[in-house]
């Protein structure tokens, strides 16, 4: 038997109580899908009876969520940076965090110049194509070593109109011989192998190689600081994102490699998030 729109929001945030901190706002975005209508209509329209199939369709997805699945996957979409992704298990799940350090990349980048950007681990390419569609006369580069990846980064650049050079690379390994940026920005893996943090939530749902790159949690963030001189141009920037913990050891490894300028941001959870360091011109 069926149910109005109001009882099966109060059905499902109960359910979901148990995986979500946003049980309520879970429910609203599944049942909106399914009736393939906006959040408003919930509201508008409480009493009205769901459709037995829409029914059907909506309790199967509150089930999955309770495996739980992200919600992100559940749509196959993701609003990042005021624009809607494609989303898949391939890729992890885009961050409001990471906005910091899209936000961070633009104040890098003037308006006017052709300036080379290379975004390292692009899982969907959201950095890449936000970047792009807000310096429509950067040349972007995006790499991932993950073909499934790409695919769908490619996907959505082709949503949004943007043309990116996409390359299966694993780091800089896959660029070709001189490659050279004025911008490399990069949200590796960073979170040790034994943390919990990686058994809550919905973080066993997602591509584990995307959350964490070994014991310590800064493999990743010391080959992309490490090998980023040969890659940079002369007072080229790098932006990396990384663990809140992570602040003074990310500062060291820029500083062991003649980065100058070198600084913090918060997120907006009050976090150290992004560092920032520009490598040193040769005579300065």
């Amino acid at each position: 038997m069926s149910e109005q729109i109001d009882t099966a929001l109060r059905w499902a945030a109960e359910q979901m109580e148990t995986c979500s901190d946003s049980a309520r706002l879970d429910a609203e975005l599944l049942l909106s899908h399914c009736l393939e209508k906006p959040r408003s209509y919930l509201y508008s329209w409480p009493a009205e009876k769901l459709s037995d199939s829409c029914w059907l369709s909506f309790r199967a997805l509150v089930h999955r969520r309770l495996e739980p699945t992200p919600v992100a996957y559940l749509l196959g979409k993701r609003e990042f940076f005021s624009m809607e992704f494609a989303t898949s298990p391939a890729a992890l799940v885009p961050r409001p965090e990471t906005e910091l350090l899209v936000e961070l990349a633009l104040n890098e980048i003037p308006l006017d110049q052709p300036l080379r950007v290379c975004d390292l681990g692009t899982g969907a390419g959201v950095i890449a194509i936000a970047l792009k569609k807000n310096r429509p006369r950067l040349r972007v580069y995006a790499t991932d070593v993950d073909p499934a990846c790409l695919a769908l980064a490619r996907d959505n650049a082709l949503t949004h109109g943007v043309e990116i050079d996409f390359i299966e690379s694993d780091w800089y390994a896959g660029l070709a011989p001189g490659s050279t940026f004025d911008l490399i920005v990069s949200n590796p893996p960073y979170i040790a192998a034994d943390h919990p943090f990686l058994t809550e939530g919905d973080l066993p749902a997602e591509p584990a190689i995307a959350l964490s790159p070994g014991n310590s949690g800064l493999e990743a963030i010391d080959t992309i600081v490490g090998e980023s001189p040969r890659y940079l141009a002369p007072g080229g920037v790098l932006l990396i994102e990384h663990g809140y913990d992570q602040q003074a050891a990310v500062a060291d490894l820029l500083q062991a490699r003649d980065f100058v300028e070198i600084r913090c941001a918060f997120d907006h959870n009050d976090l150290p998030r992004v560092s920032r360091g520009r490598l040193d011109e040769p005579g300065r």
